[in-house]
């Protein structure tokens, strides 16, 4: 699978993600980037954004 390609399909995921799915959506393309790439170490930062960002629209994480 293609690193923007993927990517891409998990910025869509997440805009429609809910409380509930919003964990399962992470674990989800967390498990396939190992299963492609062999680690997480080269997920790009821009990752950790949004799932930061989407957690604090959730109610799920609180923005310090």
């Amino acid at each position: 699978m293609n690193r923007d390609s993927l990517i891409n399909s998990f910025k869509n995921e997440v805009k429609t993600s809910n409380q509930m799915t919003f964990p399962i959506c992470v674990d989800s393309f967390t498990n396939l980037w190992q299963y492609e790439f062999g680690s997480l170490d080269g997920l790009p930062a821009e990752i950790d954004d949004i799932i930061a960002h989407r957690a604090v629209e959730l109610g799920l994480m609180e923005m310090d």
